[in-house]
């Protein structure tokens, strides 16, 4: 790709792009909003001044467009290239219209623990991707988590990332990173591993919840001394609501030591759903109807009978004894495996409908940021029920297009399950005055067609055949425990004379 720098009224030019205008400034360049002629899109233009000469800054900058180019997720900021060369160093990434979450906290000045968690999960998502390609980030913080239309969040700036194995740009003895959320290793000038951008992260979640950072001194040294020396206050001091279980999972992300904290994003993320499922209830869930049985251990006891002639008959017993017994043990050993695989599946199915009752209610808020990722959140969990089907579809006419277009992006997302529903899509795409809704519900649709049919679930094979084996096992217990007089001639004890 050839540069090539030109002024033109009030625009500017590094070809192929045109600079239409600056969207963020920072230590390591400007942003511009700018346009890619040969394709007509809008892209985000990321810029190192003409005259930085300092030679760790190219360094950074350089390590920036080559670590983008290696990482491919939706939850990172996508690179589609540069240049590095002359006094031009630039390079193009997605453009990512809706801010950071530094601009949302401004403004709402902390944030629904549920929604804390939605953005936590996508957070740690990114982070892992980072993580298995040997980067370590080095610089989280809200202001470097881009918010998209559909409330995805996606990790950018990574000027100050450390690759494994690669040399170190920061200079002996000084620190690299934005001081509110560096770990105690990385301010101590030593090496930094995927747990350094975990405690980030802890600071990250904690001021989501509270409102503030954990560590806030009344100078930067201060500040400092306090990650490496205090221990963080309570969360629920602020947040009351928060769950005992999502405090604690932030106060092991704030562990002092690196060894201490979780082992890895994936981890992270792991506790986090397991949050969410137990104990996000913020409504009545639905009760759910079912019954139980009980299994009979009653023993079989064999009698004698006798007969008005005075003849006593005894009640044959089966020739292979021993082997009815040990079919009888396994059936029933077989019945309790199934019957404990059944009731796991009922579990997940309880808290599943916990998780939707909450997102329902979550989509009752006034904020339509939660409204947002409660849709989305209904789009992804899969199984929903009519009630959470029906929300994603009464949210096609919300009077706010941004509800409109998550929602037919959810109902898309749903697969075979919206099918039903096709009719509502096909509207939206040919009646929907804004542009954006009609692409999206094009999009599902093309979803919705291409999904592969919903086949029998686990639970329902697994219920199935509980049913059969209970059937068949007390037809076995049944035929066993007969009177010898029901059984057929061939089968009746020889007559014993008095």
């Amino acid at each position: 790709m050839t540069s090539q720098h030109e002024s033109s009224g009030s625009s500017r030019w590094i070809w192929p792009f045109e600079l239409l205008d600056q969207i963020g400034e920072g230590g390591m360049g400007q942003v511009y909003r700018a346009r890619y002629v040969p394709r007509k899109i809008e892209v985000a233009l990321k810029m190192l001044p003409a005259d930085v000469t300092d030679a760790t800054a190219l360094a950074r900058f350089e390590r920036e467009m080559e670590v983008l180019k290696t990482l491919r997720h939706p939850n990172i900021v996508r690179c589609f290239g540069g240049v590095c060369e002359d006094k031009q160093r630039f390079y193009a990434m997605e453009l990512v219209p809706g801010g950071s979450l530094d601009d949302i906290l401004k403004a709402k000045k902390r944030l629904p623990w549920e929604l804390v968690i939605e953005y936590a999960l996508q957070m740690c998502a990114a982070l892992e991707c980072s993580h298995d390609k040997g980067v370590v980030h080095r610089d989280v913080k809200p202001g470097n988590f881009l918010v998209g239309k559909d409330g995805q969040l996606k990790l950018s700036d990574f000027g100050l990332a450390s690759v494994a194995a690669a040399r170190r740009i920061t200079a002996a003895g000084k620190t690299a990173g934005t001081f509110l959320y560096m770990a105690p290793e990385q301010i101590r000038g030593e090496a930094v591993t995927p747990q350094t951008d975990l405690y980030a992260l802890g600071c990250v979640l904690f001021e989501l919840l509270t409102g503030r950072p954990p560590f806030v001194g009344a100078t930067a040294a201060a500040t400092l001394h306090m990650h490496c020396k205090q221990e963080p206050p309570r969360i629920t001091e602020t947040a009351l609501e928060c769950p005992a279980t999502l405090e604690s999972l932030v106060m092991r992300l704030l562990a002092k030591k690196a060894a201490d904290r979780p082992a890895s994003a994936g981890a992270v993320a792991e506790e986090l759903r397991n949050v969410s499922q137990t104990v996000m209830v913020v409504g009545t869930p639905r009760k759910r109807s079912g019954s139980s049985r009980q299994i009979s251990n009653r023993p079989v006891t064999l009698e004698k009978e006798e007969d008005s002639d005075g003849t006593v008959e005894s009640i044959p017993t089966p020739p292979a004894r021993g082997g009815s017994l040990w079919l009888t043990v396994a059936a029933f050993a077989t019945a309790a495996v199934m019957l404990l695989f059944a009731t796991s599946l009922l579990d997940d199915r309880s808290r599943a409908d916990h998780f939707e009752a909450a997102w329902l209610e979550a989509l009752e808020s006034n904020e339509l940021s939660v409204q947002k990722q409660a849709i989305r959140a209904l789009g992804d969990a899969g199984g929903l029920s009519e009630p959470g089907m029906q929300a994603l579809v009464e949210s096609l006419d919300d009077a706010n297009p941004d509800i409109r277009e998550a929602a037919v992006t959810a109902l898309g997302r749903t697969g075979a399950a919206a099918r039903t529903h096709s009719a509502r899509l096909l509207k939206v795409q040919k009646s929907d005055p804004i542009p954006e809704v009609r692409l999206a519900a094009e999009e599902a649709l093309a979803q919705v067609k291409s999904a592969p049919a919903d086949g029998l679930s686990a639970f329902s094979v697994v219920l199935g055949l509980l049913l059969a084996g209970g059937i068949g096992g007390g037809v076995y217990l049944y035929m066993q425990r007969r009177p010898a007089s029901a059984k057929s001639p061939s089968s009746r004890a020889v007559q014993l004379s008095r």
